[in-house]
């Protein structure tokens, strides 16, 4: 046991000299080093693109088919003068049964990584009691996010969306990395839709939709 405790105390007194030979050979000898600082702002920007858009829509005739479009529509400049800049296209011609479902693609174009999130809101917001206020209650809406966990409950309507508010859909961090994530709209088939003699219809109801997709710095 003795000799242990000798064998620890010459460790440190070895350590020890050590020490105090450096420290005089630093009294002795100096030098210096100037250290240049540079420092560069990330960027946080973001690229926005339709891949995919598939549905089911009423022709002129109010038929209903199914379509797909895969013509890739940049969504990051939107120029709200071309009607294809859109993420839907349900037309003018909607009625029960029709559903779309886009896949946006984003791309973190920076270097600072960010987390994403997409909001619905009314262009105007539809009167109390109208046709376009009973049409924002019965469209569905359903975002799936990049993992393909849906983040909407079963049932819920534009309406529903519209008064959530943003809607988190995840993270990109490596610069030039792409997630796709995908959006819903769905006019189902219901009997209650038409006019049933009570004058509570959505026939004639006129909808319009924003939908924004932010993106914060991730902290």
């Amino acid at each position: 046991m003795k000799k242990s405790k000798a064998i620890i105390i010459s460790v440190v007194l070895a350590v020890m000299s050590f020490i105090i030979l450096i420290t005089a050979s630093v009294a002795l000898f100096s030098d210096s080093v100037t250290v240049v600082n540079y420092l560069q702002a990330g960027t946080l920007e973001i690229g926005l693109a339709r891949t995919q858009l598939t549905g089911r829509t009423a022709d002129e005739n109010g038929i209903l088919q199914v379509t797909t479009d895969l013509e890739r529509v940049d969504l990051t400049n939107v120029q709200t003068d071309d009607p294809n800049d859109t993420v839907f296209d349900l037309g003018a011609q909607s009625v029960p049964g029709v559903w779309q479902e886009a896949t946006l693609e984003i791309e973190n174009r920076g270097t600072v990584a960010f987390d994403y999130a997409v909001t619905f809101f009314f262009a105007e917001a539809p009167a109390a009691g109208s046709a376009a206020e009973r049409l924002a209650q019965s469209l569905l809406v359903t975002v799936t996010d990049a993992q393909g966990e849906v983040l909407t409950e079963e049932g819920t309507t534009l309406a529903d969306v519209v008064a959530q508010g943003a809607i988190p859909l995840g993270s990109i961090s490596s610069p030039n990395a792409k997630y796709t994530f995908r959006l819903k709209i769905e006019l189902p088939l219901a009997e209650d839709v038409w006019d049933t003699g009570t004058g509570e219809t959505i026939m004639n109801g006129a909808l319009s939709f924003n939908i924004t997709v932010t993106a914060t710095q991730k902290v």
